[in-house]
């Protein structure tokens, strides 16, 4: 079978699901309400938009990585390998073991890291993903495209299918990640997200946010910088009038407090791990697993959007990083957004973004 062929059943595949499954009574595709994007031009949700989702959560995986070239990625053998799994994915997770597919991927039955994949195909692909496939419908809603849904469906598959392909790299041969990822909770993601009463949950009870980096392009070689997929969720304390529990997760999971003030601002702290390296488990499925570094962070935000954000971070790289969202800092009715990054030898990169087009770094 050819690698167009793959790619082509695997997409259609993809679509046929969700636009099927989508049809059913119980899920809405008309949003009554904006739930996850307002169209504000401050803080993180002025960086909101199609490009740097792609930038951000495609190439998240780089985070992990001291090589930020995104030129050098061998896109041609991660596209193959993720097109055949797609294509044929009983195969894959025959191969790759059926009790190990749904131990690992599927169903939260261990803690153990070696084993637990399945923590972040919740966290990043279904609740993440989910609510990403919304607020980009919302962010074309707002910009008035017609059949805006389509535009997101779109959206997600060629992020989605990205990160599956950026993270393959290398590797050809049989994988069940992308299998679980794609076809189960990106998927589960837009369905369940295409509930109205499940947006009003996320959105109201538990403040759902993107709080994602600003993505940079390097000017001295063209590496992108400051980029990953970020998501922030709090819930009110019954018994306290303006404190919150604050999770915060990507490739990280960051547990801490946070107070919001009368007019809307709110300043969080938290404490958690985030990934410092990658390691490989099995050669022969590209099975990996994450290690773990300690992450203190700071976040300052209003509504919801992100204006600043510290953390310190036990790493080689990034080991310091300030993020200062456009409105936070502004050239009269010019809004800019600024970055700043130390590693443990004391090197640093700074960075300009706008609104409207990825940062440029030095």
């Amino acid at each position: 079978m050819s690698h167009l062929k793959q790619f082509y059943l695997s997409f259609r595949l993809f679509i046929v699901i969700v636009f099927g499954l989508s049809s059913f009574p119980f899920f809405s595709l008309e949003a009554q309400t904006t739930y996850f994007y307002k169209g504000r031009d401050f803080g993180s949700e002025s960086l909101y938009n199609p490009w740097n989702l792609i930038l951000n959560g495609s190439y998240d995986i780089i985070q992990l990585n001291k090589q930020r070239d995104i030129g050098s990625i061998p896109y041609g053998i991660g596209f193959r390998t993720v097109t055949r799994n797609l294509a044929d994915p009983f195969t894959a997770i025959r191969k790759y073991g059926v009790k190990e597919f749904f131990r690992d991927e599927i169903f939260p039955l261990t803690f153990n890291k070696n084993n637990g994949q399945w923590y972040a195909n919740y966290t990043l692909h279904l609740i993440g993903g989910g609510m990403t496939y919304r607020a980009m419908k919302e962010w074309y809603e707002i910009n008035h495209f017609s059949s805006p849904h389509i535009y997101s469906y779109i959206t997600m598959a060629i992020y989605h299918f990205g990160n599956e392909v950026i993270e393959n790299q290398s590797y050809d041969g049989i994988t069940a990640d992308p299998i679980a990822d794609i076809y189960i909770f990106d998927l589960g993601g837009i369905l369940l997200f295409s509930s109205e009463s499940v947006c009003e949950f996320f959105s109201s009870t538990l403040n759902l946010a993107d709080w994602s980096l600003q993505p940079s392009f390097l000017l001295r070689n063209g590496q992108l910088h400051n980029n990953g997929q970020y998501f922030s969720v709090r819930w009110k304390f019954p018994f306290w009038e303006k404190w919150y529990l604050l999770y915060f997760f990507g490739i990280n999971g960051v547990t801490g407090l946070s107070y919001r003030f009368d007019d809307g601002k709110a300043l969080s702290v938290g404490y958690g791990l985030t990934g410092g390296t990658l390691t490989v488990l099995d050669e022969l499925t590209n099975k990996k697993t994450l290690n773990f570094v300690e992450t203190l962070a700071f976040f300052y935000d209003d509504n919801n959007s992100l204006l600043t954000s510290l953390l310190w971070t036990r790493k080689t790289d990034y080991e310091m990083s300030l993020n200062l969202y456009p409105g936070f800092l502004a050239l009269g009715d010019f809004k800019i957004g600024a970055w700043f990054v130390l590693n443990r030898k004391g090197h640093s990169l700074f960075g300009i973004t706008t609104s409207y087009l990825p940062g440029i770094g030095l």
